[in-house]
């Protein structure tokens, strides 16, 4: 218990450390805040890789969610942190983040399987999205009054398939056949959900998503 609590202690504060990064990076070094965001998002997203072999129940993770939701809560309705939370439109993306790497986290538990955790963790397929989206938006079809385009969707997809095969074909060791099988509908069907998903519910639905998908198949 004691070890479990000082890897809480340990979390909580490189939580703190990455967000005064990135506020560090919107601040001083003159960021974007979508560019320092992204940054918050993809480490973030890295640092939650690591639960599942340091915490041996989802009590702990459970703490620190709620601690992590409750820090960006307060920050987003006080508009503090603009690296963070400052977007051209409209979105909750930065404090719904907690809630899915939690309910994952205990749905993973529940089924003994950490896989559905890994897969649900799609940041770099999200991030891939927005980057592509204001790169080459300009240059394909626009949905939703331009929040979300073709180029954003198609870069979610193709960051979707490489990181559905890495856990399932790589790392978990699936079958080449019924590894792709379930690699194209997963990266399919969240692709879809994060398009038609505005105000960064996508943090909850496309994890959602994937679960369900992984679930059905296994």
């Amino acid at each position: 218990m004691e070890s479990q609590l000082l890897w809480l202690l340990v979390f909580l504060i490189l939580l703190v450390v990455l967000i005064a990064i990135s506020e560090l990076l919107h601040r001083k070094f003159k960021f974007k805040p979508e560019q320092s965001r992204k940054f918050l998002h993809v480490s973030g997203g890295l640092m939650c890789l690591l639960f599942p072999s340091i915490f041996t129940s989802h009590w702990w993770l459970l703490i620190l969610a709620t601690i992590a939701f409750i820090i960006l809560l307060i920050t987003y309705r006080r508009k503090m942190l603009p690296s963070v939370h400052q977007t051209k439109r409209y979105s909750l993306g930065s404090v719904l983040f907690p809630i899915p790497v939690y309910l994952c986290f205990a749905f993973a538990e529940w089924q003994h399987n950490s896989l559905f955790y890994y897969i649900s963790l799609l940041a770099i397929a999200d991030t891939s999205a927005e980057i592509g989206g204001n790169l080459w938006g300009h240059l394909t079809k626009r949905f939703f009054g331009g929040q979300k385009t073709l180029a954003g969707t198609l870069c979610f997809l193709f960051t979707s398939l490489i990181v559905c095969f890495i856990w399932l074909n790589v790392v978990s060791l699936f079958p080449v056949q019924e590894a792709l099988k379930i690699i194209f509908i997963i990266s399919v069907s969240t692709a879809i959900t994060e398009t038609i998903t505005l105000h960064g519910w996508d943090n909850l639905s496309v994890p959602a998503v994937a679960v369900v998908m992984l679930w059905v198949f296994l």
